[in-house]
């Protein structure tokens, strides 16, 4: 019956699940030797943080911001229908994402917008502090986040469906699907979301309720991974995401009109061949994104498609305790855009990262380069040197690495009213350097890191006296601080702390009025920290996050300034047993505390989400 079953869903999805994606780095073989991820080979002497996905609550509505909110030191901003992250004090534009370790960053706003990724989707998150432009190339001046997928060779057929519904106009569906033997893994997940988001909050003493903030959509992806043979693996990855969002006003807007539409196509196909001590991985992806922009009241229509190609070689060669890393990666980027001057603009990029490293069984240590050059910018050089020492269950690492950021298209070529672009436009670069300590155990993890960032030739848009925005490399930034972080596990219970205290400060007025000058930058609060716990008791699980987030200045000379707040979040699950299903009841904000991330925009107070999850293995 299980089996007829699985086959039912399996063909109930099928229409949506047309193409696959895999994982690119590793085989999961006893007899085939298993080649790491990329941010994990070259993160020596920096931190990264490997996200357990068990200890996640997995809920179809939780958005990826929720996720870096309440599990990393990293800070989010919700606004309009935007959400963005902010890696020690650095803007949204230096976060560098990539999938399966190919760049998903858009080259058109230098962004990502965590609403449009899924949690439930990957079987691995890493999450890499500081930055590594040597290796993983532009936008990774504050750090990067990794979404993988991990094939199962183990024989296996599994298949899951789950419901949710909330108190403010939610409800979502997804269902997954996966076979496995040892030659080949097929899996695919499906995921709609519809969300009104109508919550209340109070202004000026009244209950108003959040009105035009319909979110709806859906993430499809499929991975399928064959054997080639005892040494070689072929790949093949998909990611369709297509969602509607209705763009609320602020506080002070009584109405909103504007509506966006976001599509995205990624294709990946990828080829590992490994021998004794060396080996290739080639990778070649398809990305097309399509955005449009509508309010019709005020007469706006914008749209824009941006259509990338990417070619990767990659090569290793190990002797002895000797390691080399060669990767050549070519890129073109394709823009056919509402708002620049012809429409069309293009960008074509070579780079070329090399590394070298020892790797000792007490004392490691890296040296690597990156050449890159494009259309727009000359040849850049990037460094970066590494090294760390282990001795028992202690080790002692250090970095120093320059990382940098080049235009977004939209920096470079944006012609519209009130706003241009400039095509000769800088590259930002930063310096970072850090030095930690890790205490690692069976079921005990300490992390400490003092990180040092100055950032060079910021791009920052400003308006000129004729009243015209223009971008201009006119910013320096310092941000240093410490970070921390805990956890402790065992079988009954999993809990995890994350600290972080950042001073990010402006080196560099405008003029001489600029009272910005050695202040704090606006949305980077100098204490950040959450708490997550993880009980499993017989046939229940309970998790609980508690997220502080300090005090964030709104103006530039620190006059103004949002409060801090404190929220906690819970999920009582109950594993069903003769169905092998569980119940799960989440409740968001439980003190229904009023707060903002970003001016004059609120966040839904306390909400109450059920969810049904049915296995079928």
């Amino acid at each position: 019956m299980n089996r007829i079953l699985i086959y039912i869903l399996f063909f109930v999805t099928l229409p949506f699940l047309v193409d696959a994606q895999v994982l690119s780095d590793s085989i999961l073989l006893d007899e085939v030797e298993i080649i790491h991820k990329k941010e994990v080979i070259h993160s020596v002497g920096s931190r990264l943080d490997v996200i357990e996905m068990k200890t996640i609550n997995n809920s179809i509505s939780d958005s990826f911001s929720d996720f870096l909110q309440n599990r990393s030191t990293i800070y989010v901003k919700k606004y309009g229908a935007l959400s963005t992250p902010s890696f020690r004090g650095t803007s949204a534009s230096h976060t560098l994402f990539l999938w399966n370790g190919i760049p998903i960053t858009s080259p058109t706003t230098s962004q990502t917008d965590l609403r449009l990724i899924p949690t439930s989707t990957f079987e691995n998150i890493n999450i890499s502090y500081g930055g590594n432009s040597s290796v993983f190339g532009s936008s990774s001046l504050g750090g990067s986040i990794h979404l993988n997928n991990i094939p199962d060779y183990q024989r296996s057929i599994k298949a899951n469906i789950s419901s949710e519904i909330g108190n403010f106009g939610k409800f979502n569906y997804s269902s997954k699907f996966s076979y496995s033997d040892k030659k080949i893994n097929v899996s695919s997940t499906f995921n709609k979301i519809r969300d009104q988001n109508k919550f209340p909050y109070q202004y000026r003493g009244e209950t108003v309720y959040n009105k035009h903030a319909l979110v709806e959509g859906v993430n499809i992806t499929s991975n399928i991974n064959y054997l080639l043979d005892e040494k070689s693996e072929l790949e093949f990855n998909y990611w369709y995401s297509n969602f509607f969002r209705e763009i609320p006003g602020n506080v002070t807007v009584d109405n909103s009109t504007s509506e966006q539409k976001d599509k995205t196509n990624r294709l990946l196909l990828s080829v590992d061949r490994n021998y004794k001590n060396i080996s290739f991985i080639l990778k070649n992806a398809f990305f097309r994104e399509n955005f449009n922009y509508d309010d019709s009241v005020k007469n706006i229509h914008s749209y824009y498609q941006s259509d990338s190609y990417l070619s990767e070689l990659d090569a290793n060669l190990k002797f002895k305790s000797i390691h080399f890393n060669s990767s050549q990666l070519f890129k073109l980027n394709n823009s056919d855009n509402s708002s620049y001057s012809d429409l069309n603009k293009r960008d074509f990029t070579f780079s070329s990262s090399e590394s070298i490293s020892y790797r000792g069984e007490l004392l490691v240590s890296e040296f690597s380069i990156r050449q890159e050059i494009s259309t727009y910018h000359s040849l850049i050089f990037i460094p970066s040197y590494s090294t760390q020492y282990k001795h028992r269950n202690l080790t002692i690492r250090g970095r120093i690495n320059e990382n940098f950021r080049s235009p977004s298209f939209n920096d470079r070529f944006w012609i519209g009213v009130g706003a241009n672009g400039d095509v000769n436009l800088k590259a930002e670069t930063a310096l970072n350097k850090e030095i930690g300590l890790d205490y690692n155990s069976e079921n005990v993890i300490h992390k400490i890191t003092f990180f040092s960032l100055y950032v060079d030739n910021w791009i920052m848009w400003r308006q000129q006296e004729s009243g015209n925005w223009i971008p201009e490399n006119i910013k320096e930034v310092h941000s240093r601080g410490i970070e921390w972080k805990s956890v402790y596990k065992n079988d009954i219970f999993f809990h995890e702390l994350n600290y972080q205290y950042n001073l990010s400060t402006n080196q560099k007025g405008i003029n001489n009025l600029d009272a910005s000058v050695g202040k704090q930058l606006i949305y980077t609060p100098i204490h950040k920290a959450n708490f997550t716990s993880v009980y499993n008791i017989k046939n229940f699980k309970l998790l609980l996050n508690q997220s502080f987030n300090g005090k964030v200045y709104t103006s530039s000379d620190n006059l103004n300034f949002l409060d801090h707040n404190y929220i906690v979040n819970t999920t009582i699950k109950y594993h069903i047993k003769g169905i092998k299903s569980d119940v799960s009841l989440i409740v968001n904000n439980i003190g229904n505390t009023e707060y903002q991330t970003y001016q004059n925009y609120p966040n839904s107070g306390r909400e109450f989400i059920f969810k049904l999850n049915i296995n079928i293995n």
